[in-house]
């Protein structure tokens, strides 16, 4: 049991921190959920996020079960800068001057850090989501909210997703 929690707990802190979601009622049984996505979690975590929270708004709003009506996804992840670059030079040696001659006898060793690129933006993925009660037959081929929601997720009220 410790170490489920163990797992729970690590995949909370990396998931919380991933994705973010919002929620905009269209009708009385019609939500859009937008979610995004950090560019570590990939689309994927966008879309888990994303129908993560659909099962839990359609049990928040005394539903059953849902249905994905419409989606759309798009990434803006890319390169958003680099790392600064510099250069470190080392030298051992000695140096001899004569009149206007100077000779250098020894090494020079120089290093140069940087220029790693630097990854910004989001996935982001949008749902349209149709809410059913159970026992309506619009909603026979619609997915259990409670089967889909004990799976894994959880959101806390700053619609952050967490695994439990």
């Amino acid at each position: 049991m410790k170490i489920c929690g163990t797992l729970a707990i690590l995949s909370a802190f990396l998931l919380g921190g991933c994705a973010s979601s919002s929620v905009m009622q269209l009708d009385s049984n019609t939500v859009q959920i937008t979610t995004s996505a950090a560019p570590v979690c990939g689309s994927q975590g966008a879309q888990q996020v994303a129908q993560k929270r659909a099962a839990y708004e359609t049990l928040k709003r005394g539903f059953d079960r849902y249905m994905i009506v419409g989606a759309q996804a798009k990434s803006n992840v890319g390169v958003v800068g680099y790392t600064p670059i510099t250069a470190n030079t080392n030298s051992n040696g000695t140096l001899s001057a004569y009149g206007n001659t100077a000779t250098y006898n020894g090494t020079a060793n120089t290093s140069i850090t940087g220029g790693q690129p630097i990854i910004g933006g989001t996935f982001d993925q949008a749902l349209g989501v149709r809410m059913f009660r159970a026992g309506d037959p619009q909603g026979a081929n619609a997915v259990d909210a409670r089967m889909s929601d004990r799976k894994s997720t959880r959101l806390n009220s700053s619609h952050h997703a967490h695994l439990v």
